[in-house]
């Protein structure tokens, strides 16, 4: 069972009695689950003021992104964990731009409806990402950056039946070697945010952090 302190602390910042009685339900469940184990874990134990203080900075993000309430729920019902790493969670969003398309709404659907997918970590992302262009497959698509397992992607780059310029590798140890090498700091982040892309949420999320902290 969740306790008051919580229940009351996701009534308040979320207005979840605002919202349809599933929505409620499947939010508790999901939470509680997630609640629990923190209570089984030593190092990150889930207190009060540690999710009250994710909680507000997992909303500040969303909502500049454009969630409303009610999807902002759904997010954290999807992937409750999600409120452990708001700022990897930010860095992934604003990397994955170069994926955005014209109404730059691609990486907002999928983050409400494929949210486990951000489950991925950046370095990975990255070492996929620099694969990719330095292979020549293809283009930057969901599946191969994201979503596809260790093997799936490697599978992409060893060399079969029909030989492929962007298949390097005799094996797939090749390519898990060859990612293992990629060095997460050669990502600038500074220039993935002035991203056309990614311009109006920098501006919104960074700013609004800062009024945060200053008003702590």
């Amino acid at each position: 069972m969740i306790n008051t302190e919580f229940l009351n602390l996701f009534y308040r910042k979320l207005d979840l009695g605002t919202m349809p009685q599933d929505v409620q339900t499947s939010f508790l469940a999901s939470i509680t689950r997630y609640l629990d184990h923190g209570r089984k874990d030593e190092i990150n134990g889930r207190t009060v003021g540690f999710v009250s203080k994710q909680l507000d900075s997992l909303i500040n993000l969303l909502e500049c992104i454009g969630f409303s309430k009610q999807e902002i729920v759904q997010v954290i019902t999807n992937l409750p964990s999600i409120l452990n790493t708001v700022d990897d969670l930010y860095h992934k969003y604003l990397f994955l731009g170069i994926l955005e398309n014209e109404t730059n709404d691609f990486r907002k659907g999928k983050l409400l409806y494929k949210t486990k997918d951000f489950m991925v970590g950046l370095t990975k992302m990255y070492a996929r990402y620099r694969l990719i262009e330095e292979s020549g497959y293809d283009t930057f698509r969901w599946n191969s950056l994201v979503h596809a397992s260790d093997k799936e992607f490697a599978s992409i780059f060893v060399k079969g039946a029909y030989d492929k310029p962007y298949q390097l590798f005799e094996a797939e140890g090749g390519v898990y070697e060859w990612l293992k090498k990629v060095d997460i700091n050669d990502l600038d982040i500074d220039e993935i945010k002035r991203m056309p892309v990614n311009e109006e949420l920098v501006v919104k999320y960074e700013g609004k952090s800062q009024e945060t902290i200053r008003r702590s």
